[in-house]
């Protein structure tokens, strides 16, 4: 037989399921009044509590040292040079944005009274290489994509070192890329720096197997040597390519036969016959 001491003492838990029970038969309202009470029981403790605390920083800051105070005064000023950095930042930047919202507004309205088409957006299509056809009279690249794919003829294409060309033939699972070096090739381009438009055309291959082109209608007031060239680039006037892609550079200029403008071969990339794939602009226009 089990040893009083042994036994389980059910007493306390008795208690606390009686206490409990007791609890529930008390009313809601005498509930709320209990805890408000004992809340306000509580919270001069706690304002004590926050009291003291204050008061130990306080004494703990007149306690410190010189040098501290010094520290913790350079520290303060420093937070605030940079909270007035960041609030003239923030104005800066407030100006700047109403005067890029300014320009935009102009932009759109000056667009809105020429006449001129929104920028068309392109979807990249990368497309691989599957034969060249490079001679005097025409080059070309065969691709590995067509029709399917959503080309279309006179997309244009570009590569690692600029543009590589445009679509003539589009069939079904395969297309007919006519590079930038083809004589049949002519896009409106400008100078980089210069918004001016010009005229490129491509110009075959080089004997040394350079790819080269001709650029047309160059204002007179511009000038090239091989210390200071000019690079070519692309032109959204022409609807093919987005503004800015590189072409190729132009080391010396000629005067036109009607002495208004000027001439210049365009050097393009050497890569430009050597590509293995290349980027499809596709737009929906």
């Amino acid at each position: 037989m089990a040893a009083p001491k042994d036994r389980p003492q059910i007493g306390p838990f008795a208690l606390l399921g009686l206490f409990i029970f007791a609890w529930t038969l008390i009313p809601s309202a005498w509930k709320a009044i209990s805890k408000t009470a004992f809340d306000e029981f509580q919270a001069p403790l706690w304002e004590i509590s926050s009291r003291i605390s204050d008061l130990s920083n306080y004494w703990g800051h007149q306690t410190d040292s010189k040098k501290t105070l010094i520290a913790k005064n350079r520290d303060l000023a420093r937070i605030r040079a940079d909270w007035n950095l960041q609030e003239s930042r923030k104005n800066n930047w407030e100006n700047e944005l109403a005067k890029m919202n300014g320009l935009r507004a102009h932009l759109q309205a000056l667009q809105s009274q020429i006449g001129l088409d929104e920028p068309k957006p392109f979807t990249p299509v990368l497309a691989r290489v599957t034969n060249r056809s490079l001679s005097g009279w025409w080059q070309s690249i065969s691709l590995r994509k067509g029709a399917r794919d959503g080309l279309r003829v006179k997309q244009g294409a570009i590569f690692y070192d600029g543009i590589a060309g445009r679509l003539s033939t589009v069939y079904s699972s395969s297309s007919e890329l006519e590079l930038a070096s083809s004589p049949n090739f002519r896009i409106v381009a400008s100078f980089r720096g210069d918004d001016r438009p010009v005229t490129f055309q491509g110009g075959g291959i080089l004997p040394g197997g350079r790819p080269w082109g001709m650029v047309f209608d160059i204002p007179h007031d511009l000038q090239a040597d091989e210390k200071a060239p000019l690079f070519l680039v692309t032109s959204a006037l022409g609807g093919t390519f987005p503004s800015g892609l590189p072409i190729g550079h132009v080391l010396e200029l000629e005067e036109s036969g009607d002495g208004l403008f000027k001439t210049g071969r365009v050097l393009l990339p050497q890569s430009l016959a050597k590509i293995s794939e290349v980027t499809l602009l596709l737009s929906d226009s």
